[in-house]
């Protein structure tokens, strides 16, 4: 026959109790954790790899560019590297352009090496502001039309169309100087077709040179507007 005792007056009974979580430790794990889980994420996007163009041969100096002279390579770099290099993941090859210098063959193109495009005209220098040139929008490569106003505020003023498609072959800016504002716009370089060089020259002695971005649409614009036609 078992029998109970009852505890002896003055003790205590004994609980069990668990232990009591520090929520600014488990916050503070959390926190471990997740710091790993980026870098683990970091770690596998720098293994990630980046098309760019690189010689197909070797390349010369000033040799004009041509599609053949390119193949797309695969590589790890940094974005700083990447800036300097160019692309063939949206890009289509830097056909037309003057290499400024030589290249070996399976050597990745960086864009330092890049000329301007070949000229296949009479280049000229249009001294204008970037008021009158696409408020300053304006690269190597892009192809405008260069317009011409006379005579402004009589009755004889017009307005012609002295070169189409020429293309932009320099783009000059303000050094900061004699009070130019550093960066300005303040002349292009164009390579206008033989015949029209001589009527850029003329336009930018006797009147005021504008120029407008070519479409490229092929169909004939308007050539010339004269002040008789304005009702």
């Amino acid at each position: 026959m078992t029998t109970l005792t009852a505890p002896a007056p003055g003790t205590r009974r004994r609980t069990l109790r668990l232990p009591k979580l520090d929520t600014r430790l488990v916050v503070g794990l959390l926190l471990v954790a997740l710091s790993v889980i980026g870098g683990l994420r970091l770690a596998s996007t720098s293994d990630r790899t980046f098309a760019v163009y690189a010689a197909a041969r070797d390349l010369p100096a000033d040799h004009v560019l041509v599609a053949s002279d390119f193949r797309i390579t695969h590589i790890r770099a940094s974005e700083e590297v990447l800036g300097g290099l160019v692309k063939a993941d949206a890009a289509s090859p830097p056909v037309h352009r003057v290499l400024r210098y030589p290249v070996g063959e399976g050597g990745l193109v960086s864009t330092a090496t890049l000329g301007g495009v070949a000229s296949t005209g009479r280049e000229i220098t249009v001294p204008i502001g970037s008021d009158h040139a696409l408020g300053g929008a304006l690269e190597t490569g892009d192809r405008v039309d260069v317009l011409a106003s006379f005579d402004k505020g009589t009755d004889a003023a017009k307005t012609l169309t002295v070169a189409a498609d020429a293309h932009v072959v320099d783009v000059v800016h303000a050094d900061g100087l004699f009070g130019q504002h550093e960066g300005e716009l303040t002349a292009l370089t164009l390579s206008v077709a033989p015949d029209d060089v001589v009527f850029v020259a003329f336009a930018v002695r006797n009147g005021e040179v504008d120029v407008v971005r070519a479409n490229g649409s092929g169909r004939d614009a308007r050539a010339r507007f004269d002040a008789s036609e304005l009702p």
